[in-house]
């Protein structure tokens, strides 16, 4: 038995997720909208939230969801948002899973970048999904089960230039998750860490520049980046498994987190380098 059990944790325990109730935020397009499309096909019970509802409701159409099952919000409204977790325990009685995907990128220099535009990135990326965490987490606590899936990046793992505030916030989900996984490892609440490299969407249209404004570009390395599709099946696939964390993407950024962890100084000299 107890050889058993470490074999379990070193290959990972297979979760079975149909029939589980899973709420994916930030669901209206890139990788949420490409997640949802994946969990459908393992019957799971869904609830889609973003910000925009009529791509919210054309997708729930598309999988044939319930209306009722569509909470849109805005995930930086705080006390909107903890209104939206009560919905989804009144509607689905508990939550098994919750997939953070909202989020915004950044594209500007820390010299050109205005306090405002980090306020608004941690506010965004970091604080609005622990008022969420916050909020869902006693009824896991109570049911002693639960699973947290957050969309990180490999810029939670190290800092580039031009992303700074972004990096910061994804940073910081990397502290508060690997710290509630270990308060709360005693109760069966998991966390999967997803830290994308380079994915083929649009999050850089988005991407707030020094003053706030939309980037409106799209960076060729995303471009050239695995499709939303293939990060969503990769991202599923770690949760069935209950991974602690993943890196889609391809080869280059995955070396960048190992280079980080073992050679960092070369790390920095290569992406230094890079930026001249």
């Amino acid at each position: 038995m107890a050889f058993g059990g470490v074999w379990l944790i070193i290959r990972g325990y297979k979760m079975n997720l149909a029939g589980k109730n899973i709420w994916v935020i930030g669901a209206s397009m890139g990788i949420g909208h490409a997640l949802v499309k994946e969990l459908d096909s393992y019957t799971t019970n869904l609830v889609i939230s973003s910000r925009k509802e009529d791509l919210l409701k054309k997708l729930a159409t598309e999988i044939n969801l319930p209306e009722e099952n569509v909470i849109p919000f805005d995930i930086t409204h705080h006390d909107e948002a903890k209104e939206a977790v009560h919905k989804v325990l009144q509607l689905m009685g508990n939550i098994d899973c919750i997939i953070f995907t909202a989020g915004v990128s950044q594209r500007s220099l820390i010299t050109d970048t205005q306090f405002f535009v980090y306020d608004k990135l941690m506010n965004l990326n970091f604080l609005s999904i622990v008022n969420i965490a916050l909020t869902a987490l006693p009824s896991m606590i109570e049911k002693k089960s639960g699973h947290f899936v957050v969309l990180s990046s490999v810029a939670g793992k190290f800092g580039t230039p031009n992303r700074s505030g972004y990096a910061a916030s994804k940073s910081a989900l990397h502290g508060f998750f690997e710290s509630l996984r270990a308060e709360h490892t005693k109760d069966n609440i998991n966390v999967t860490l997803v830290c994308p490299g380079f994915i083929n969407t649009d999050i850089t249209m988005r991407s707030l520049t020094g003053n706030g404004e939309p980037y409106q570009h799209i960076d060729s390395e995303l471009e050239h980046g695995i499709s939303v599709d293939l990060c969503a099946r990769k991202i599923v696939k770690a949760i069935i498994r209950e991974k602690r964390e993943i890196y889609p993407g391809g080869n280059r950024e995955i070396i960048g987190v190992y280079l980080n962890r073992f050679f960092p100084r070369l790390l920095q000299y290569i992406v230094a380098l890079k930026y001249k």
